[in-house]
């Protein structure tokens, strides 16, 4: 096995990261590295151990994206589902097992295996109907799954006609990875058809950034072009779908937005070539309300030296 190496890359959640906080950029891409080992040192672990947590929103979202996966897995396979009642109850019982998990702080030993939730590490309020909200939540979005018209399409789909499931894959924007992972994909006519579920309640956000670099990906991927390719947004608490066709979309504006974004990370380093990064070159955010569900804060300089006014 290879030496590890912390490669430089780009990725929509990165440059998320970036914009809510310098220093939590820093902690999640540069002090993280190599806590997996147990070797390491105590900052560093803790560092990881903290990398891996979720906040109870981002919980939700993980959990539903994953049952998701796994029924359109099972649809390919058989073309068909199995019966809701049956995956609500599956799910209800992985939120409850993942609540004691972090509950019991199991993260801390095996932080990849176990969820862990801020809220647990920080002791945040939370009441029991807040947490029974969230759950219904998650159960709203598996049924409104299973009653969406689009599923009539893909149960008809030929196994050839999927192209991919929640895979993590990536393309070149000049010469810097650019990592994509599209919750499902599939050929339809002379189209491909990108689905992207949502299981928050906004359907206000602007994410034309997120689906032209889908559209991009694709248009690279399969060697089509953006007239042949069609985006989808699935707010799975209501049912609605938006759509985008791939040739509406300002993908060059896309492109001038990636490349930007990756100067300024660059600018960041101390080392670019070597992708080394020296933590006293990332400052703190004003926004104290990104600071509220942060997972780093226990580590965070800022909270240590009484400037949280």
């Amino acid at each position: 096995m290879g030496i590890l190496r912390n490669e430089f890359s780009w990725s929509k959640s990165r440059n998320e990261t970036l914009q809510s906080c310098p220093r939590r950029y820093w902690f999640h891409y540069y002090g993280s590295w190599g806590g997996w080992d147990w070797q390491s040192d105590s900052r560093t672990r803790e560092i990881y151990v903290l990398k891996q947590l979720h906040n109870r929103f981002a919980w939700i979202g993980v959990k539903v994206h994953k049952v998701l996966e796994e029924l359109l897995q099972h649809l390919r396979k058989s073309k068909s589902l199995p019966s809701y009642q049956s995956v609500a109850e599956s799910l209800q019982n992985r939120l409850r097992q993942d609540y004691r998990d972090s509950r019991d702080a199991n993260y801390r030993v095996r932080p990849k295996r176990f969820m862990g939730l801020v809220e647990h590490e920080y002791q945040l309020p939370v009441n029991n109907e807040e947490w029974r909200t969230l759950a219904n939540q998650a159960q709203i979005c598996v049924k409104n799954f299973y009653q969406l018209p689009i599923l009539n399409q893909l149960k008809n789909l030929d196994p050839s006609e999927w192209l991919e499931l929640e895979e993590l894959n990536s393309f070149q924007i000049d010469g810097c990875k650019i990592w994509v992972s599209l919750d499902a994909c599939y050929r339809s006519d002379n189209q491909i058809v990108l689905l992207d579920w949502k299981t928050g309640k906004s359907e206000k956000a602007d994410h034309s950034l997120q689906m032209g670099i889908y559209a991009m990906y694709a248009s690279e991927k399969w060697g089509i072009q953006p007239n042949q390719i069609l985006l989808k947004e699935v707010f799975l608490t209501t049912g609605k779908t938006r759509e985008y066709e791939g040739k509406s979309l300002d993908l060059e504006g896309v492109q001038n937005y990636v490349t930007d974004s990756i100067k300024k990370m660059l600018t960041l380093l101390s080392r670019p070539e070597q992708n080394q990064a020296d933590e006293s070159d990332f400052g703190f955010t004003e926004d104290m309300t990104q600071c509220t569900l942060c997972n780093f804060r226990k580590l965070c300089p800022k909270w240590h030296s009484g400037d949280t006014e």
